[in-house]
């Protein structure tokens, strides 16, 4: 699975506690979420076409839930608009990772008293079924993903309070 979200990640472009009741907080990638289950995420940072991953997951049975971030170098942001990077992701998934593209739509992330651009994302792969929030803040781009063979798990509540539960350091 842990694979799984590293290819994925690089299509889409690019102390640690996991209680029921407890978020998940990453000062270095200034977010918190709360991730389902008692699992305690693992934390990957492979380097990916010039730009360091960071990525926090829990699996949760043939579940995944992860939040991924990495910073992109001023030129890539300088050079077009954030709803086109974001197209950038989705694009990715279907040209490089070959995912299906079930539903997509732009909307905005609201934190701390401001709106970021971002873009909500359904697919699926092969057995796999895809929910993919992406958020740009400023150069960072993170990535919400929730991933499943079930299709029920990526639309059903568990994924919906996981994706919920994201929000940004103050």
């Amino acid at each position: 699975m842990r694979t799984m979200f590293t290819v994925a990640a690089l299509m889409v472009f690019v102390g640690t506690v996991g209680a029921d009741d407890k978020k998940f907080e990453s000062k270095e990638g200034k977010f918190s979420v709360k991730f389902p289950g008692d699992e305690k995420p693992k934390a990957l940072t492979p380097k990916a076409g010039g730009l360091d991953l960071n990525i926090t997951i829990v699996e949760k049975g043939k579940n995944g839930f992860a939040v991924i971030y990495s910073d992109m170098p001023a030129d890539v942001i300088k050079g077009a608009t954030p709803p086109k990077l974001l197209e950038g992701g989705e694009k990715g998934l279907v040209d490089i990772f070959k995912a299906k593209v079930n539903k997509s739509a732009e909307t905005k992330f609201k934190a701390n008293g401001k709106e970021f651009p971002a873009r909500e994302i359904f697919a699926e792969k092969d057995s796999l079924n895809l929910r993919v929030t992406l958020v740009l803040v400023e150069n960072r781009l993170y990535q919400v993903f929730v991933v499943s063979e079930a299709k029920d798990v990526v639309t059903g509540k568990e994924a919906e309070d996981f994706v919920k539960s994201f929000e940004l350091a103050k």
